[in-house]
């Protein structure tokens, strides 16, 4: 089988191939991101790298068995400003077209994100074909609900797998995801969390090895992870009681550890009580003795309680219309924009409060990649690479449905 993939990443269509057992004759890779080709070269040499999607000479290429690829959707996203078509990025749409076009594979897909239907229904109207809808959630940890539109028959919903967030979960992680106490010197704000560079070192974090959850983004992905921290961290009495008034704003310690919060219990129960008056967004609450966090966000409600093995979204900790941070079985959806993604953990020996980073390993197992297929490269692209990936799961789902002669 001859494939073109378009768009190609890291080559998540070709891993879907290798777990269904088909046999590739040529893989030809579209891509120009310099850390995902170095990805997917060394996982597999033989792919043939064709360069800039724009400046394919497809008089150049055999027959073609199979295209494939996601075009960059920014354009489309309802969390983008969906300028559609006009945005040059989603626009590339129409080098897919052209390409199947051109070559007429017997096959073809092409997945995008969730969007008007005005723009579905001109993508639909392009490729001659209705998408169909699949929520990766059925077959991982993670909710990625993408639209897939092939021309591959018989494509149903996958069935539910039962796979839940603790399932992917690493038991111990390595020191390297976890800050210290020079990083707590090192605050200095804002909302990127990065444990690996100081001028965006707005983490606490400890050195025990505890289990965690989701994140990714272009720039940070870390979280609160509070242990054996020196008591000049806490929140003093007065920096907790100026939160309850509703301030955005913090004044007690140097340190602002506004986001990551670890106090005496007496003064956690007061924060936890006050949320729903207008504790600034972002702030974490923890009660010790309910084993409880509670965090504030954009409900009806005010506020959603985070029990001890829970995890939830950080991401945006100051917006003012985020939902949905609790995150009990299934991660939100991995992005390369979306990050700060934790578990909380509440130790009974020692009676702290734990929440730290999901490590690349456990972001590829988000997307059912390999352990540590991504490890090519830098943790930063690590985590962007996945983000902008396909759940390989759901991918071989629709590929299964080929005919092809082995």
């Amino acid at each position: 089988m001859n494939v073109l993939s378009l768009f190609d990443g890291m080559s998540c269509g070709r891993i879907a191939l290798d777990r269904l057992g088909i046999k590739v004759d040529n893989y030809y890779s579209s891509e120009i991101d310099k850390y995902a080709m170095k990805v997917s070269e060394a996982n597999y040499p033989d792919i043939i790298q064709i360069g800039d999607v724009t400046k394919i000479n497809y008089e150049e290429l055999p027959q073609i068995d199979l295209i494939m690829g996601g075009s960059p959707c920014q354009g489309f996203s309802f969390a983008g400003k969906q300028l559609a078509f006009d945005d040059p990025r989603s626009a590339l749409f129409f080098c897919f077209w052209r390409a199947v076009k051109h070559l007429k594979p017997k096959y073809f897909l092409l997945e995008n994100v969730r969007m008007k239907k005005e723009y579905l229904d001109v993508i639909s109207e392009y490729m001659g074909v209705k998408p169909i809808m699949i929520n990766s959630a059925l077959v991982s940890a993670q909710n990625r609900v993408r639209y897939y539109w092939t021309n591959i028959p018989g494509i149903e919903q996958p069935e539910e797998r039962g796979i839940v967030l603790r399932d992917i979960l690493e038991t111990n992680a390595s020191n390297e995801y976890l800050a210290g106490e020079n990083l707590q010197k090192n605050y200095k704000g804002g909302n990127q969390l990065n444990p690996n560079y100081k001028s965006q070192a707005n983490t606490i974090h400890d050195t025990e090895g505890k289990s965690g959850t989701i994140c990714a983004g272009t720039h940070g992905y870390a979280n609160g992870y509070v242990a054996d921290v020196d008591p000049k961290y806490y929140l003093s009495d007065k920096a907790i009681d100026y939160m309850n008034r509703g301030s955005e704003k913090y004044t007690g310690k140097k340190t602002r550890a506004e986001h990551y919060i670890k106090h005496e219990s007496e003064k956690s129960k007061t924060l936890t009580a006050n949320m729903h008056k207008g504790v600034p967004y972002g702030v974490i609450a923890v009660d010790k003795e309910k084993k409880q966090l509670t965090i504030k966000e954009a409900t009806k409600k005010g506020y959603t309680t985070i029990e001890d093995g829970d995890c939830f979204d950080m991401t945006f900790p100051k917006s003012k219309t985020r939902r949905g941070r609790s995150m009990k079985d299934k991660s939100n959806c991995l992005t390369a924009a979306n990050y700060d993604y934790m578990r909380y953990e509440h130790s009974d020996e020692d009676k702290e409060v734990y929440w730290r980073k999901l490590t690349p390993v456990e972001c590829e197992r988000l997307q059912t990649v390999p352990d540590n297929y991504t490890n090519h490269v830098s943790n930063t692209q690590r985590y962007k690479m996945l983000g902008n990936g396909w759940t390989i799961e759901t991918i071989a789902h629709i590929l299964k449905n080929m005919e092809t002669k082995q």
